[in-house]
């Protein structure tokens, strides 16, 4: 009993700071979550302890972790609590609605928290970001379009915008639109709005013409 009770004090460490002044401290790792994401990364490149795979329509595979893709989508985390994906055997979902390349840079965004939007790549990524309910992604597409809106294209992107239901963009649009007008309806693509479009742009009281009589115009 005492060789006991000698050992257990030997390896107690003798209390060093007694101070009533010594205040407990937080430490934070601020690289810590970027490691994880890095080396999860690095387990779906190499397919490591993957319990998801994804088919696209051109015939292509990716993979994931369940978890990981829920705790970023509420889409993956309703697909996954409803479908019974592990549970039979069947780990494959068919994605029908996203091609493999757009696929691959949103699992890569979920995976790193980086994605580069181009204008070859934005008006894909736009509605499948909003498909897999990634708002950091959808809001950088929509930051990126509205940073190109310009007199010869502001209708298109605003066309763009409206089928995607996307109003913030949108309202960018109106709003470029309107403060452009003598430019814009210059341009070709004016032509394609409908008569009620045309109608609801000029009837704005903010609309940026000298003369309203040159809007009048517009209107017969």
């Amino acid at each position: 009993m005492d060789a006991l009770h000698n050992s257990s004090s030997e390896s107690d460490p003798k209390q060093v700071l007694t101070s009533k002044e010594c205040e407990p401290t937080n430490f934070r790792n601020n690289s810590h979550s970027v490691r994880i994401l890095e080396d999860l990364q690095s387990l779906r490149q190499n397919e490591v302890l993957c319990d998801i795979r994804f088919e696209t329509d051109d015939g292509c595979t990716t993979f994931g972790h369940k978890n990981v893709l829920m705790a970023a989508s509420p889409y993956f985390r309703a697909m996954f609590k409803t479908r019974k994906i592990g549970k039979t055997g069947n780990n494959t979902v068919n994605i029908r609605k996203l091609d493999s390349t757009v696929l691959q840079l949103l699992l890569d965004y979920i995976y790193t928290g980086e994605i580069i939007v181009t204008k070859e790549n934005v008006q894909v990524l736009l509605p499948a970001a909003s498909l897999l309910q990634l708002d950091f992604v959808n809001d950088a597409c929509v930051e990126f379009l509205q940073k190109q809106l310009d007199p010869l294209n502001c209708i298109d992107i605003r066309a763009f915008a409206d089928l995607q239901n996307c109003t913030e963009l949108l309202s960018s649009c109106e709003a470029f639109i309107k403060k452009h007008f003598l430019e814009v309806v210059k341009s070709d693509d004016f032509l394609s709005l409908s008569s009620d479009d045309v109608v609801k742009i000029i009837s704005c009281n903010d609309l940026a013409v000298p003369y309203e009589e040159k809007v009048n115009k517009l209107q017969y």
